[in-house]
């Protein structure tokens, strides 16, 4: 006799806000410096990551430090010295739309046989001074500038992003030691908080935190570079701030379980280290679910993403992000013509089922308070309470799982239920009464997830 579970959702207990982790990495536009997509401005994305901006080498004109100061030996007192027109095209409609962005201080990653810009900068202090005076230009108007107000300052990207398995080509991001990127992010985040004390600074992306997956499995490593890292900022000859310290959380299949042990393990060692005032942020995440009885398993990612195993595991994945509290996170990526641009179809551009969870999310994080829920173990969950009152529920699992609902102390009336699933995208599959809803027993199926919307 299969058994039915309960979920429980009290939206009178309010227990804290809904966190702003429905971020992406880039934006969902034709072209780098084209129209935003109406859909994509309509997940209004609380922050935009710029990293791998438009391509290989940031398509060479955006973003990264080699592109908008192309001539290392430049002066970088002079304006001249700086290329910041396309850049400043691609951030234009994102402040626009309201977007906070973290600007990556650094470069686009390379797995090529050939590294051209993933070395240790030749001079740090210079480098130091150009990242000052990137800032400079959006926030303060410098150089034909701007006065965005853009808070968040990254400094470089997984400069400890290797395994032999993976990176058979050498160092992807970083071809220098630990200690010369402790010293260039010393350098680089004291420079900028001494001109712009009021700005976020962080860093460094962690590509591996807890360990990495070689072959079909998670293993976990080495985490003497996080750990080496805030000792050597934290020691007094080498003191730098750290207002925010950013790792990367990609999943596998039915492992939503790394998040937690990702989260738990960053926020400890904080402590440890005296920087319980750090925000935590996970500036990459994507689904990753290979099927691995397919001989492509890669292309079998990139499949996934979009389909209802991605919607679920997105949707799950918030809901974990937002129940351990990461102060923010961004999904990697929203770019149409990326692999990991899983948001939209291509050409098309119709939203794919992964859109739909972001969808729901956004939704939620509008009603800004997060309300109790006890979710049956193997189903993950989330509540919000404002104008209306809202659950979600992901099934990431293999087996389909009979739920009832028990919303105690509701004073709404109506409740509509929506499903995206292998049978449907958001699509309104059940309403009726509370009462109803409370005797109401529906299955939430394999690798899917529901929305419940209560009204008045």
């Amino acid at each position: 006799m299969t058994s039915v579970f309960k979920i429980t959702v009290d939206f009178q207990n309010i227990i804290g806000k809904i966190k702003p982790v429905h971020g992406f990495n880039n934006a969902a536009r034709k072209t780098g410096y084209g129209e935003l997509l109406a859909d994509f401005v309509d997940l209004h994305p609380p922050v935009i990551r710029l990293h791998d901006t438009c391509g290989f080498y940031g398509g060479a004109h955006y973003v990264d430090i080699p592109n908008v100061f192309p001539n290392f030996d430049a002066d970088p007192e002079n304006e001249a010295s700086y290329d910041f027109a396309l850049t400043d095209a691609y951030i234009q409609p994102l402040i626009e739309a309201g977007m906070q962005v973290m600007y990556r201080l650094g470069v686009t990653i390379e797995h090529a046989p050939k590294k051209y810009h993933v070395y240790p900068p030749k001079d740090p202090e210079k480098w130091a001074n150009i990242c000052e005076h990137v800032v400079r230009h959006y926030n303060d108007g410098w150089c034909n500038g701007h006065n965005w107000d853009i808070q968040y300052w990254e400094i470089w990207n997984e400069p400890d992003g290797l395994h032999p398995n993976i990176e058979p080509n050498g160092p992807p991001m970083w071809n220098g030691t630990a200690e010369e990127y402790y010293r260039l992010y010393t350098l680089t985040a004291n420079k900028i908080k001494n001109a712009h004390p009021d700005v976020k600074v962080g860093g460094y992306s962690s590509c591996y935190i807890l360990g990495a997956f070689t072959g079909e499995r998670w293993t976990e490593g080495p985490t003497d570079y996080f750990t080496n890292f805030l000792s050597y900022i934290s020691a007094p000859a080498t003191k730098a701030p750290l207002d925010f310290f950013s790792y990367h959380g990609y999943l596998g299949r039915n492992y939503l379980g790394k998040i937690e042990k990702e989260y738990s393990f960053v926020k400890k060692t904080l402590h440890d280290f005296g920087f319980d005032a750090t925000e935590i942020h996970d500036t990459e995440w994507n689904t990753n679910i290979g099927t691995y009885e397919t001989q492509d398993k890669r292309t079998m990612y990139y499949i996934n993403m979009r389909n209802n195993y991605g919607a679920a595991h997105a949707a799950g994945a918030l809901y974990e992000m937002q129940r351990l509290g990461v102060d923010c996170a961004m999904f990697y990526d929203a770019q149409l013509w990326w692999e990991y641009g899983c948001l939209f179809h291509v050409p098309e551009l119709k939203p794919t089922k992964t859109y739909y969870a972001f969808k729901q999310f956004d939704r939620m994080y509008a009603l800004q308070n997060a309300a109790a829920v006890t979710c049956p173990q193997g189903l993950y969950a989330c509540a919000a309470t404002g104008g209306e009152d809202m659950l979600g529920v992901a099934n990431v699992g293999d087996d389909d799982v009979p739920l009832t609902f028990d919303v105690p102390g509701s004073a709404r009336t109506r409740a509509t239920l929506y499903e995206t699933s292998a049978d449907y995208t958001n699509e309104p599959v059940w309403s009726g009464s509370i009462s109803e809803l409370t005797a109401l027993q529906y299955t939430v199926k394999s690798n899917s997830f529901i929305t419940l919307c209560l009204n008045d």
